[in-house]
This record gives structure tokens, C-alpha cells and sequence, in this order.
């Protein structure tokens, strides 16, 4: 039982770790370096894959968490997997798309270069409600994650 509750704890590890590592980390330094202009088309292809990621982990999650037996574990790695599969099949599609639309009138605009900017409407104005949703979600599997890291150390 302890290589499940090992495996648990670095699966819901990673959900953490690449979140805070691709939203807060690596994208407010790429973006000052780089541009909006530059960073926004990397950023889309690399977000499809993250969340491709991050869903096969929280799914994986739950099993895991299954194995465990732990209510608090449980419910942690289902409310995260909810969340990444609602991010994955529902929200980044449409993000995506609106941030191409935003993308375009960034680069009409004569674009910004600021991560706040950046943070609050993403690729432009007409990305921000989906830009915004993206966080949300971010956020929830965050939240799914430490609550599953929690009762899992318990």
C-alpha cells in the first residue's frame, strides 16, 4: 500500500508543480522577455499539451486514490479530475480559438508587453472571459490536488 500512497503523492505532485511552474513561474518571464506577440502562439501549442497532461494525471489520481481508501484523498483527486477534464474538453477549446481572435487585435493595437496585461486578458480583449477561465480551472485543480495531498499525508 505505500508505493500507491508514493505514487499519489508525486502524481498529485505534479498537478501542483506544473501549474505553478507554466502559469506562474515560467509564463511572467517568458512574456517579459519575449513579447506578447512571440509568446502567445508558444504558449497555445504548449497549453493544448498541458492539459492533455494534466488530465491523464488527474485521472490517474483518482485510481490512485481509489487503492487508498481515503475519503478526503478521494474526493481531492475527483474534484481535480472533474476540473481538468472540464479545463481539457470544454474550456481550453474555446480559449484557444478566442485567443487567436485576441491575438489579432493585440498585434492591431500595436501590442503590450506587460505581464499584468497578459494575466488579465490573456492573448487580447476578446480572450479575456476565456483567458480568465482558464485560471478558474487552474485554480480548482490546484485546489483538487492539495486537498488529495492532504488527507493523503494525513
Amino acid at each position: 500500500m505505500n508505493i500507491i500512497v508514493v505514487i499519489d503523492l508525486a502524481v498529485a505532485g505534479f498537478l501542483v508543480g506544473a501549474n505553478v511552474w507554466f502559469f506562474f513561474l515560467q509564463s511572467p518571464l517568458l512574456i517579459s522577455i519575449m513579447g506578447r506577440e512571440k509568446f502567445v502562439p508558444i504558449q497555445m501549442k504548449l497549453t493544448k499539451l498541458l492539459f492533455k497532461s494534466l488530465t491523464v494525471a488527474a485521472v490517474l489520481l483518482v485510481l490512485l486514490a481509489w487503492f487508498s481508501g481515503e475519503t478526503q484523498t478521494i474526493f481531492g483527486a475527483v474534484f481535480a479530475a472533474a476540473s481538468a477534464l472540464i479545463a481539457h474538453f470544454v474550456i481550453i477549446p474555446r480559449a484557444l480559438k478566442a485567443g487567436g481572435k485576441g491575438r489579432a487585435e493585440t498585434i492591431t493595437e500595436g501590442g503590450d508587453h506587460s505581464v499584468a496585461k497578459f494575466a488579465s486578458e490573456g492573448s487580447g480583449p476578446s480572450a479575456a472571459f476565456w483567458h480568465r477561465m482558464v485560471v478558474v480551472f487552474v485554480v480548482l485543480i490546484l485546489i483538487g490536488a492539495l486537498v488529495n495531498i492532504s488527507g493523503t499525508v494525513r
